[in-house]
């Protein structure tokens, strides 16, 4: 038996729109996690049963529809006060967030390294934040744009490092050729064990603690330029 509800309810599309940026967002992301960065609007389209001319009232393109979805995961790393402390002290919280944020969908890492900023706001914000907080600190203007790529190259690298096997650089059919790198691996293993933490999140640590004390000296060494021996 209907309800009276159910009598005047008008007939024809419902009043909600079927889509919406964020869902369109969330199902991108579904398929780039299994798919990978290079899957198609037509296949987004398909996931969320409409047409791919619908997804267009929202995103002209795919690299416009990158753009929101990296847009959306620097919105989830979020303000580590920059506006407040030290640059070199903020960055080590920005760094592992960015880390855990980008890691949780590695498919997309690399369309989301490549992908101009352009006018993508999240990013731009983010990355003022940062740039503010340098040039606020006393660091020289020529190098800050260098300092924050070297950093976020270095966490795109460790977030595509903590999806390896724990041991990837342990030889196995030659370690009588690899006496060294084999007590290497197992020592660095070991330490990271005894610490709590995995190999790679105990590399991050080491590897993101030693860059940016190397960003620091480098940006207040006035006599050295760190790029003197490199190529022209």
């Amino acid at each position: 038996m209907s309800t009276a509800s159910e009598a005047h309810r008008p007939a024809g599309r419902p009043r909600t729109a079927v889509l919406s940026r964020e869902r369109i967002l969330a199902a991108a992301f579904e398929l780039a996690d299994v798919r990978g960065g290079d899957f198609t609007l037509a296949a987004l389209a398909r996931s969320l049963g409409v047409r791919p001319s619908a997804l267009h009232h929202y995103f002209a393109g795919k690299d416009e529809l990158i753009a929101g979805m990296r847009g959306q995961l620097t919105a989830r790393i979020g303000d580590h006060g920059f506006e407040t402390s030290p640059w070199h002290v903020a960055i080590l919280s920005w760094a592992r967030a960015h880390r855990l944020t980008f890691g949780a969908h590695p498919g997309i890492i690399a369309a989301l390294a490549t992908l101009p900023v352009a006018d993508e706001p999240e990013s731009i914000v983010d990355y003022e934040r940062i740039a503010a907080a340098l040039r606020r600190d006393g660091y020289p203007e020529h190098r800050i744009v260098p300092a924050i790529v070297a950093i976020e190259s270095f966490i795109i690298g460790s977030a595509l490092d903590s999806l390896a096997p724990e041991d990837n650089l342990r030889p196995v059919a030659n370690r009588g050729i690899a006496p060294h790198l084999t007590g290497a691996e197992e020592a660095a293993r070991d330490h990271a064990l005894a610490r709590g933490h995995s190999a790679a999140t105990e590399t991050f640590e080491f590897g993101l603690t030693a860059l940016v004390a190397g960003l620091r000296a480098a940006g207040t060494s006035a006599e050295t330029d760190p790029t003197s021996g490199a190529d022209a």
